[in-house]
């Protein structure tokens, strides 16, 4: 890496970064890239690294998939034709309809975080309320409404069964922590009593159906079904996020791997290929509150951009291929196995939990006992996180000091076999090297993810 480009970065960029979560606290300094291809991402210096972290699951489908970038080549041969609908705009709504199972009609915006905040719209348009539920660990954005414990610090997060919603960012007005309930995942009865105290004010709730962004972390069969049961009773909307687990375990998402269809949900991530998309839709009558059918409002000059339209129509016709998700979930329950493997022969202790394509590693925690809250994974030790990061950089994989990592469809089962050779290396030696294990109170907030 030239060696000013570091201070030439925070002269001109808060912290040397675009993004406050590319300051890789491993490195010490954020991880500059000069190219990316496939499965790999090159420094500035030319070397090539395996790359576990795929753009935080953006690419599924690998760095500049040939399939995308013709596709990228196409929207630029017809003039991109920015804030213009077209043909291509209404085939790809359609597509997604018939894919996904809660949507009946959809609209596009560029990121999550405008995502999540217009199914809220929607929401308390619709129902006339305006509190909404989220879950301690789930991360929706920063969106004033829901920049609320996604991971706080324990010892100012309260009671575990009744926790106090945290603020994740300065800036937002007092008033934004009066329209938020946070609850613990997987606690059917704190549930059922906030409903009791809150629920005829509720005009959402909102999760990640798998809680990737806590590392990974199953919802038990129950907590789910009386989530819906109850929501639809009560007339409150069920919003999925799935801005990260869209297409993790399937073509039809979380919704249609565990069965459960929500009122709304939102997509996003890997849907452009590697190019800014997010999708938010559901039923056609929540949807009719839109404009210009109604009153909550949604347009944008960027909406459904040209580029990443078509990206996303090569990436559907990527994943529908024959054995595109049994090669690729095959893949990473490989990845998973070896992983398991590796730190059990090195004697380190991390928990290895992986849902479809997206996994989580926590460092500290018994290999043997399920995740099933963010309070226990906010116990993992930090220090032993940290020197695995650093330590598989300097054997050319990028890992980062983050909640989920993944494998994208260009990775290959020599390249796994590679990775799982270079975590026992890694293992070995920060097992070796590990200060007395500690349990942090701190999930070091977006920094972390």
């Amino acid at each position: 890496m030239p060696p000013n480009l570091y201070e030439r970065a925070q002269r001109v960029l808060p912290g040397g970064v675009t993004a406050g979560a590319r300051a890789n606290a491993a490195l010490g300094q954020p991880f500059y890239v000069s190219r990316a291809e496939g499965p790999f991402v090159y420094d500035l210096a030319g070397h090539r690294y395996v790359d576990l972290c795929t753009s935080n699951g953006a690419t599924l489908l690998g760095h500049g998939h040939p399939a995308v970038t013709a596709a990228v080549r196409r929207a630029l041969e017809l003039g991109v034709g920015c804030a213009y609908d077209g043909e291509a705009q209404v085939s790809l709504a359609e597509r997604l309809v018939a894919q996904i199972p809660s949507f009946e009609m959809v609209r596009f915006t560029t990121t999550g975080t405008e995502a999540i905040s217009y199914a809220l719209r929607i929401a308390r348009t619709y129902t006339g309320r305006g509190r909404i539920l989220k879950f301690e660990g789930h991360f929706h954005g920063f969106s004033d409404a829901l920049a609320f414990s996604f991971w706080p610090p324990l010892d100012a997060a309260g009671p575990p069964d009744a926790p106090r919603p945290h603020p994740e960012t300065a800036g937002l007005l007092p008033a934004s922590v009066e329209g938020i309930t946070v609850l613990p995942f997987n606690d059917t009865m704190a549930f059922r009593r906030a409903l009791d105290l809150c629920g005829d004010d509720l005009a959402a709730v909102v999760l990640e159906p798998i809680n990737y962004d806590a590392g990974a972390i199953l919802p038990d069969p129950d907590f789910l079904a009386a989530i819906r049961t109850e929501t639809a009773k009560r007339g409150i909307v069920l919003i999925f996020d799935e801005i990260l687990s869209a297409y993790r375990t399937g073509p039809d998402g979380v919704q249609g791997y565990l069965g459960v269809t929500p009122d709304l949900s939102v997509v996003g991530k890997a849907i452009g290929g590697g190019l800014p998309l997010s999708v938010f839709g559901g039923r056609r009558d929540l949807m009719a509150v839109v404009s210009p059918l109604g009153p909550a409002v949604h347009t944008g000059t960027y909406n459904a951009n040209l580029v990443p339209i078509l990206a996303a129509h090569a990436f559907l016709d990527t994943i529908a291929e024959d054995g595109f998700y049994d090669r690729l979930l095959g893949l990473h329950e490989h990845l998973y196995a070896g992983l398991r493997a590796a730190f059990a022969a090195a004697r380190l202790p991390v928990r290895v939990q992986g849902v479809g394509a997206r996994f989580g590693l926590f460092f500290g925690l018994a290999a043997d006992e399920p995740v099933m809250h963010y309070r226990q994974a906010a116990l993992q030790d930090r220090r032993l996180l940290h020197a695995f990061c650093l330590g598989m950089h300097e054997r050319g994989v990028h890992v980062v000091p983050a909640w989920h990592h993944g494998l994208c469809a260009m990775h290959t089962e020599a390249l796994v076999d590679g990775i799982v050779e270079r975590v026992q290396e890694c293992a070995r030696q920060v097992a070796t090297a590990a200060p007395a294990p500690t349990r942090s109170a701190s999930a070091e907030g977006w920094a972390w993810r």
